[in-house]
C-alpha cells in the first residue's frame, strides 16, 4: 500500500471508504499477539503494518487534520467540575451491578448523567474549539468496566460513530506489585503509545482511524471508564 494506493483512497465516496475501512480493519489482527501486543517478525512485516496503520488514517476525510498519533487532547478539562464527576461514577458503579454485556470487558449503556453529558453544549464547545472541523454529538455514552483478570480489548478501529472517542477514567484500582493496563495506540510508523488515566483524567482520540487497544487487565486490577463518541462533519467550524 504505497502512494499510488493512498491516490485511490482519496477518490472513494463515503460509502467506499466505509466498505474498504471494513475491509482494512479484518487484517488488524494478524499483527497482535493474544496480550494485545504488537508482534512483528521482520521488517517488510512492519512495513506492512505502517501502510495499513496509515491507510485507516487516510480513509478519514479529515485525514489532513488528524495528529500523528491519532491523539487530540489529554487533561483535566474545566468542564468536568468534582460534583459532575461525582455524579458520573456513582451512575457508573450502579450500571455495573446491573446485567451487562460482556465481550472480553463488560459494557454497559449510559445513564442519565452519561446521556446529558454526551450532548452537552459545554462539552460539544470544548471539544469544537479543538478541531477545525464542525463536530457532531452522537448522543451515544457507555460504560466500559475491565474488572476482571486478563480483561481487554482487541487493537481496532472504532466505527464511524466514534470518528472522535473520549474516555474519561472513573475508577482505578491496581496492585503496586503489576505494571497497571493502559490505552494503547499504534501510529503508523511511530513507537506505540501507552497512556496510563488518572481518575478525572480525559483522552479524546481519532478513535475511527487510529488503532488501539486496552492492554491486558493485571491481576486484582479494576478500571472503569465512560465514552463518549462524536462525529466530523465535512463543514469547517
Amino acid at each position: 500500500m504505497e502512494l499510488p494506493f493512498f491516490n485511490f483512497i482519496d477518490t472513494l465516496d463515503d460509502d467506499e471508504r466505509s466498505i474498504l475501512k471494513t475491509a482494512l480493519s479484518q487484517k488488524i489482527d494478524r499483527y497482535f499477539d493474544s496480550n494485545n501486543h504488537l508482534q512483528i517478525n521482520s521488517e517488510d512485516e512492519r512495513n506492512q503494518f505502517d501502510q495499513l496503520a496509515m491507510s485507516l488514517k487516510r480513509l478519514s476525510v479529515h485525514s489532513n487534520i488528524i495528529p500523528a498519533d491519532g491523539i487530540l487532547y489529554q487533561g483535566f478539562p474545566a468542564w468536568l467540575n468534582e460534583e459532575l464527576l461525582q455524579k458520573v461514577i456513582t451512575e457508573g458503579e450502579g450500571r455495573r451491578l446491573e446485567p451487562l454485556e460482556q465481550i472480553d470487558h463488560f459494557l454497559g449503556c449510559g445513564g442519565l448523567i452519561a446521556d446529558e453529558l454526551s450532548v452537552s453544549a459545554e462539552l460539544l464547545m470544548f471539544i469544537q474549539n479543538l478541531v477545525p472541523v464542525v463536530v457532531s454529538p452522537t448522543g451515544i455514552a457507555s460504560y466500559i468496566y475491565y474488572d476482571q483478570e486478563g480483561a481487554g480489548i482487541r487493537p481496532h478501529v472504532d466505527t464511524d460513530v466514534f470518528s472522535l472517542n473520549l474516555i474519561l477514567m472513573l475508577k482505578h484500582e491496581v496492585s503496586s506489585s503489576y505494571m497497571p493496563s493502559a490505552t494503547i495506540v499504534f501510529p503508523a510508523f511511530m513507537e506505540p503509545q501507552s497512556f496510563r488515566l488518572k481518575v478525572g483524567e480525559v483522552l479524546i482520540m481519532y478513535g475511527g482511524n487510529v488503532i488501539h487497544t486496552r492492554s491486558r487487565i493485571a491481576p486484582g486490577e479494576i478500571v472503569h471508564l465512560l465514552t463518549i463518541g462524536f462525529n466530523l462533519n465535512m463543514k469547517s467550524a
